[in-house]
């Protein structure tokens, strides 16, 4: 679904992080690496962009954090702040994950598809039907790039988009780089977790955490930006946890033939508990492994959220505090199970680990069956220690 031209304000959502830059760049001290953590789909691109806007911009606009210090953010309208939201500034760099690829023109293919989604959409999590790396030759031909003087007008920025996909040889190109930076140069590395990269390299840049965004904040975007109706985007944006990369891939495309993959990983999710581990896993294999890699990563993050569901009631037997509130009557059937202690915190860690799997381009169907067939076996041990008690 494509959004109007209003974009997500950033900064509002991130008061924290961008205090850090802001107050940074005030000060003179920018660093020459950062590093932006924080989970995938809260942001990293679009605060990554709002900051490259910021050290170039010509019109910059003063504010205030929540603790009442002084900030700047960008005009969002000079000449360096419009190319750089369109990915088309001088002095902007961008590396990305790239599919494998046969030839040139493929390769090309594959960046420009990754820049157009951030240009139409900034939040967006990009979806690879393949597993994709940031590759040697990137990093070295950024490097060489930035080897040769720029202008003194600008500070280049170099933004490597989920580095944690880099390729070993690729981040030890990189390390280089961030040991002997160029001047009025500043490095931007995204990723998860700080751990996923090099220690060398954590060592090196500034971390920067980001944090969820509130939901309402959320749900007006989806409202404002894509014309979702009210009620459904309170509902995305409760279920993106404060996610709004995730809400925005949760309404999906317009023109989806396919059932959509939120009510694909329901029916699945509900097999586990209603049917024996093999129909279980043909159902799994038929509905889910079929589809792309990203569809089933959203598909295990969208079971974690069931299984805290089906916990909470457990406990608390409050259906309206439940997230996935459209599924309440069935979640409150499926919460008996979890009254046994441990089978939501097993669950969360097989599902942690097969995502895991997945980020390190593990056999998509070898991973998914082995989980169907471990959260099948405790669910079975749960749901007898229940009718034992």
């Amino acid at each position: 679904m494509k959004r109007s031209e209003i974009a997500f304000d950033i900064v509002t959502a991130q008061p924290r992080a961008w205090s850090i830059l802001s107050r940074s760049f005030l000060a003179g001290r920018v660093a020459s690496c950062y590093l932006f953590t924080g989970p995938y789909g809260s942001g990293h691109w679009a605060l990554a962009s709002a900051f490259a806007s910021l050290l170039n911009c010509r019109q910059r606009v003063d504010g205030g954090d929540p603790d009442g210090n002084r900030t700047v953010r960008p005009c969002g309208q000079c000449p360096p702040c419009r190319t750089i939201a369109a990915i088309n500034f001088e002095g902007l760099y961008p590396v990305v994950p790239i599919q494998t690829y046969k030839n040139d023109i493929e390769k090309f293919e594959f960046l420009n598809a990754c820049l157009d989604r951030l240009r139409e959409e900034p939040l967006a999590m990009i979806e690879e039907e393949k597993a994709a790396t940031i590759r040697i030759e990137q990093s070295r031909d950024v490097k060489l790039t930035l080897s040769r003087r720029g202008s003194e007008e600008i500070v280049r920025v170099a933004i490597f988009d989920r580095a944690q996909k880099m390729r070993d040889d690729s981040a030890d190109s990189l390390l280089k780089l961030i040991e002997e930076p160029p001047p009025r140069t500043v490095i931007i590395l995204t990723a998860e977790r700080a751990e996923s990269l090099l220690p060398t390299i954590q060592s090196r840049a500034q971390e920067v955490r980001l944090a969820r965004s509130p939901e309402a904040m959320i749900a007006q975007y989806l409202e404002t930006a894509y014309g979702a109706p009210s009620k459904q985007a309170v509902l995305l944006a409760r279920l993106a946890e404060g996610l709004p990369g995730r809400a925005i891939r949760l309404m999906g495309p317009e023109d989806e033939e396919e059932a959509p993959i939120r009510s694909v990983a329901w029916l699945v999710f509900k097999l586990l508990f209603q049917r024996p581990s093999g129909e279980a896993m043909q159902v799994a294999m038929e509905q889910l492994a079929s589809r792309g890699r990203s569809d089933i990563e959203q598909s295990l993050l969208l079971w974690q959220s069931l299984i805290r569901d089906c916990a909470d009631f457990a406990i608390r037997s409050q259906p309206d505090q439940l997230t996935n509130v459209d599924f309440a009557d069935e979640l409150m059937k499926l919460s008996r199970p979890f009254e046994a202690s441990g089978l939501a915190e097993s669950l969360l860690i097989a599902i942690k680990n097969t995502l895991a799997d997945l980020y390190l381009n593990v056999h998509i169907h070898t991973a998914l069956a082995a989980l169907v067939l471990k959260m099948r076996a405790a669910i079975r041990q749960a749901e007898s220690t229940a009718v034992v008690s």
